[in-house]
């Protein structure tokens, strides 16, 4: 089994893999320049990664 490190790392491997899928998806990779509602869209789904990155390491590192 996976220490609490070894998931630690899972979830961070898990959060950076939706980031960079959902970034994808949105186009924020096109060379051509990104329209501001998906730069609004991102913007709230970093947010929402980070949430779930700082609430995955609280949960493995203190429980």
């Amino acid at each position: 089994m996976l220490g609490k490190f070894g998931i630690l790392i899972a979830i961070l491997a898990l959060v950076f893999l939706f980031y960079v899928v959902i970034s994808f998806g949105a186009g924020a990779f096109k060379k051509d320049g990104v329209k501001t509602e998906t730069k609004r869209y991102l913007k709230s789904v970093n947010i929402l990664l980070i949430v779930v990155a700082l609430v995955g390491s609280v949960l493995v590192l203190f429980l």
